[in-house]
């Protein structure tokens, strides 16, 4: 059966252990799992998979013992089934941290609160690119202070050796650190709600910088439009090609001597009821 502790999102287990089981047991299928279970509806599982429904405490303990979990095994389900039903970053964070106690050891943990600990706080990607254009000799301070707003010293330490442990930064035989091609992918769960911390993060940094740069130094702009459906849609493709655009620019943009903070946004102050529709 399929390693549970490789899995933080309940729904990608049930999946695979169904597929696993239908490979290798023909009679197997989503009625035979509902009656063993207990369950009334036989496309229960199903939908539960599909994200069409949610798994309860209850049915995962039904689930769990068909299953023949151990406890810990079944105290992990209770675990990522909290971490994928929760609805707010706080609450996911908040479940993130109880289902990372359960494998500390775990190769694929590991991987996961690396990634998650990249994106939670917003100073890991500045140190990713001031450590290629700052001469800071090993120097901690210079890069902890080199950063605006600054950071601690120990801060800047540990987002070094992060970077180092996730390839994302190599150092040559001079001393001299390089930028690797490595991308983070960004489909994970865990991926997805630490990318929501940095935003977060980042929106504050922007509101600061209001008051801590003068208007020549930065470029902070906004617009309150009114939109049709397809035309959300058209704003959305825009930024997008901007993004790429920004992208394409910088890549040939060399050297480098500063690092900026670009965000692009685009929220609803209104939507109308799906009544008024």
């Amino acid at each position: 059966m399929q390693d549970i502790f490789d899995y933080t999102d309940y729904r990608h287990f049930l999946k695979d252990y169904y597929g696993e089981q239908k490979k290798e047991k023909p009679f197997f299928s989503y009625q035979y799992l509902a009656d063993h279970c207990g369950f009334k509806s036989k496309t229960f599982i199903y939908k539960v998979i599909k994200g069409e429904k949610a798994l309860t405490i209850k049915s995962a303990l039904k689930i769990g013992k068909f299953m023949k979990l151990k406890k810990r095994e079944m105290d992990y389900f209770e675990a990522i089934l909290h971490f994928t039903n929760a609805k707010s970053s706080d609450d996911k964070n908040y479940y993130f941290k109880k289902v990372q106690a359960f494998t500390p050891k775990c190769h694929s943990a590991q991987l996961r609160r690396n990634q998650y600990e990249y994106f939670n706080h917003w100073y890991n990607p500045v140190i990713r690119e001031l450590v290629t254009i700052l001469d800071w000799k090993n120097d901690y301070s210079v890069l902890a202070n080199g950063i605006k707003p600054s950071i601690s010293v120990w801060e800047a330490r540990r987002s070094v050796k992060l970077l180092l442990d996730m390839d994302l930064i190599r150092v040559d035989k001079t001393g001299k650190y390089h930028q690797t091609d490595k991308a983070i992918t960004t489909g994970n769960d865990v991926v997805s709600l630490a990318i929501h911390n940095y935003q977060r993060q980042t929106m504050d940094k922007a509101a600061e910088a209001i008051d801590t740069f003068e208007r020549s130094e930065r470029d902070i702009s906004t617009l309150t439009v009114s939109v049709s459906p397809e035309g959300a849609e058209q704003l959305k493709k825009e930024i997008e090609r901007f993004r790429k655009k920004i992208i394409a620019l910088v890549s040939e943009d060399m050297p480098a001597d500063r690092i900026y903070q670009i965000n692009l946004q685009a929220f609803p102050m209104y939507l109308p009821k799906k009544d008024e529709i």
